[in-house]
């Protein structure tokens, strides 16, 4: 045992798990360990060493707190994600302006663009997630990116993770994000850098490319076109909409399953399921409370509810009725999709879309609905 520091209590190894090691250093009993365990949070504080067990113990309590915040996790790439670094001096300007900056900025030259609606994207965010820098690029680049996003430093704190921090692996994980996978959702551009296991975390994000590169000749850059993504109609706008919709699901008090074991992975893949699809609920077979609920299940699926029966409308939602016949001209009705409510719960609960032949009413409600 380590007794060099005086008036401290040594606690005897055999009873310590070092939970908490820096600079070789266990926290707890003081002694100095010859072989690294656990695993490495350099990006939080340098040289600490997390244990398996006070890892899992973080991780909880780190969990608990956000879900009392009600907030989510967000990990956040940064080239092609949020913004577009190059190297290439062409977009200085001027040579003036290569001059004058010629000190200023450390070599080698970094041009830096961020896409648009990023700011807004940032502070909207912030208010759903607690959100990390996740990148590819060395430590000082992303903390020089991360002054330029958020010059405040109240978005990312020291929530930084570059690729020293992960070197070892050659992949990013989310084993050094200290939350549980199921609240944590990422934003990236490329898909095969995560670990298999944590991809069904991840959104894709559409590359933003600016400035011209040599490793995509096939796709023009925008400053080559002259143009820029739109801040309402761009990819950011676009992403962080899908954002809402998932937060606002996966805190939904309604929703089956109590919040310390929902899923987000879960929320994903089901939002993707009924996408392209509109549906009008006949409100004449439905009571109110169950007409929610559908509307409510079929958003949660990726599809848009319509109050009117127009010609956006794939599917009409009605019971069997006995009694009733449908009419046999054809009308617009005729390129609805009628389908039971069933199809709707089964499709939930295969987390997939079923066939909706195996789910047709057994006979069509129509004499309600305007022809």
């Amino acid at each position: 045992m380590d007794s060099s520091s005086s008036g401290s209590i040594n606690i005897p190894d055999d009873i310590c798990s070092h939970p908490t090691v820096i600079k070789g250093k266990c926290m707890v009993c003081l002694r100095r360990l010859p072989i690294r365990c656990g695993q490495a949070f350099d990006y939080i504080v340098k040289n600490m060493w997390l244990s398996t067990d006070e890892i899992a113990r973080v991780r909880m309590e780190e969990s608990e707190r956000l879900l009392n915040e009600k907030k989510m996790v967000l990990v956040l790439d940064l080239d092609h994600t949020l913004l577009h670094t190059t190297v290439n001096q062409k977009y200085l300007k001027t040579q003036e302006e290569l001059n004058s900056q010629h000190n200023s900025i450390p070599k080698p030259y970094l041009i830096t663009k961020l896409r648009p609606y990023v700011h807004k994207f940032l502070k909207e965010a912030s208010t759903m997630f607690e959100m990390y820098i996740y990148t590819m690029g060395r430590q000082h680049y992303a903390r020089r990116m991360a002054a330029f996003l958020d010059p405040e430093m109240v978005y990312f704190k020291s929530r930084i993770i570059a690729y020293e921090d992960y070197e070892k692996e050659q992949k990013k994980s989310l084993d050094l994000v200290l939350k549980h996978e199921r609240m944590v959702l990422i934003l990236d551009d490329t898909i095969p850098v995560w670990r298999k296991q944590d991809q069904p975390n991840l959104i894709p994000v559409k590359r933003y490319i600016y400035f011209d590169t040599e490793f995509d000749n096939r796709t023009p850059s925008l400053s080559a076109l002259k143009i820029d993504e739109d801040e309402i109609t761009g990819e950011l706008a676009t992403i962080l909409k899908k954002l809402q919709l998932i937060h606002r699901m996966f805190f939904n008090p309604k929703a089956e399953g109590d919040l310390a074991h929902r899923d987000v992975r879960l929320i994903k893949a089901r939002a993707n399921v009924l996408q392209g699809c509109t549906l009008f609920i006949n409100t004449t077979d439905f009571d109110p409370e169950k007409s929610r609920r559908w509307m409510m299940m079929a958003e949660e699926l990726g599809a848009i509810c319509s109050k009117e029966l127009c010609d956006s409308v794939t599917h009409v939602f009605t019971y069997n009725s006995v009694g009733r016949k449908m009419e046999s001209q054809h009308t617009e009705l005729d390129k609805k999709i009628f389908v039971h409510p069933s199809w709707l719960q089964a499709c939930y609960d295969a987390v997939k879309r079923k066939a909706e032949k195996d789910f047709r009413p057994v006979v069509l409600v129509l004499s309600k609905l305007e022809r």
